[in-house]
């Protein structure tokens, strides 16, 4: 009995033993009960990996990180990572390996497979890459527009300077009177239109007549349409003759004309002919008015004294008095008769 104790007792320490071992080593990303293949890679950074993270092929874990530490004798102090993948499935040569980090935080190694005739063999270095986390993607993306804001800040300090400067005390000033003056110009405008609708409403009879009138002046026009297609038709008649007279040979006629009316008025001026004496000799004047005014005085006296001038004897008398010259002047007559 004593030594089926210790037997019982060896045994369970021995499957203790064992599951410690085998804890110990799925922690470090081994499992002793399956066939495993490790590969070595090689990375300037890690980006935080570290032992047991999962190694996944499209998203599918194959395996996990059995060891990170700085590879041996390297001047560069890259980084040496170690991977046991615990599948059969074949891994190309070229082979891709890609640290990756989730919205979390947390790393873990990607296999991006490659076309290859090649396929990778246990202890084999396959090529490996560190995708840009979330934070250095954002930072990537936000550099430009961060730039770009220290740029816009500046122009807007710049805009504000300006606007400071411009907009100063006597500015304000100038704008508020500008204000004041659209406001009494809106009150202005406002009474305008208060007196033009006074003015609509007491005049609305006279341009409902206005109106009126126009409409009957219009339907006037409709209805005579046809006089004023005659009337325009004549106005094209007329405007056709004139179109066909020779209007340069009137002209020239009319030239013609004037010029033997200057000519006229020429000699008429220089006295030539009986219109200019009469027109430029003063004696021919006064002779003329002497002459109306003897007519004048003989009409007088023949009209006061006839008998001298006409003699009528029924029986035949002679006539006693003596000849009368009709050409005497009335004065010279009384002096003989006395």
């Amino acid at each position: 009995m004593k030594m089926r104790k210790e037997f019982i007792i060896g045994i369970i320490a021995s499957f203790t033993l064992i599951a410690f071992y085998w804890g110990f080593s799925f922690l470090k990303g081994n499992n002793i009960f399956k066939e495993e293949r490790e590969f070595v890679l090689v990375y300037d950074k890690v980006s935080g990996l570290s032992v047991s993270n999962i190694v996944s092929i499209n998203g599918l874990t194959v395996g996990k990180v059995s060891y990170v530490g700085f590879l041996p004798n390297d001047t560069n102090a890259r980084v040496l990572v170690r991977i046991m993948l615990d599948n059969e499935i074949q891994i190309p040569i070229n082979t891709l390996a890609i640290i990756r980090s989730d919205f979390l935080g947390s790393n873990h190694i990607d296999l991006k497979l490659r076309r290859s005739d090649r396929f990778a063999k246990s202890g084999d270095t396959l090529v490996t890459s560190v995708a840009t986390t979330i934070k250095e993607e954002v930072s990537m993306q936000m550099l430009p527009i961060k730039l770009k804001a220290e740029e816009m800040m500046a122009s807007l300090d710049s805009v504000l300077g300006a606007i400071r400067y411009v907009f100063n005390k006597k500015t304000q000033e100038n704008i508020t009177a500008t204000f004041i003056s659209i406001q009494n110009t809106i009150n202005t405008l406002e009474h305008s239109s208060y007196g033009i609708d006074t003015l609509i409403t007491s005049q609305a009879g006279r341009l409902n007549r206005i109106f009126a009138n126009v409409e009957s002046i219009t339907r006037n026009l409709d209805e005579n349409g046809d006089k004023i297609d005659n009337v325009i038709s004549n106005f094209s008649k007329l405007s056709d003759s004139l179109a066909q007279v020779d209007i340069k040979k009137t002209l020239d006629q009319m030239d013609k004309a004037l010029s033997g009316f200057q000519e006229i008025v020429d000699k008429i001026n220089r006295g030539e002919g009986s219109m200019g004496l009469l027109v430029n000799n003063d004696t021919l004047y006064y002779e003329l008015e002497g002459a109306s005014r003897e007519l004048h005085q003989l009409l007088e006296d023949i009209k006061l004294n006839p008998n001298r001038y006409v003699k009528v004897s029924v029986f035949g008398g002679k006539n006693n008095d003596p000849y009368v010259n009709p050409h005497d002047s009335i004065v010279d007559t009384k002096k003989r008769k006395k």
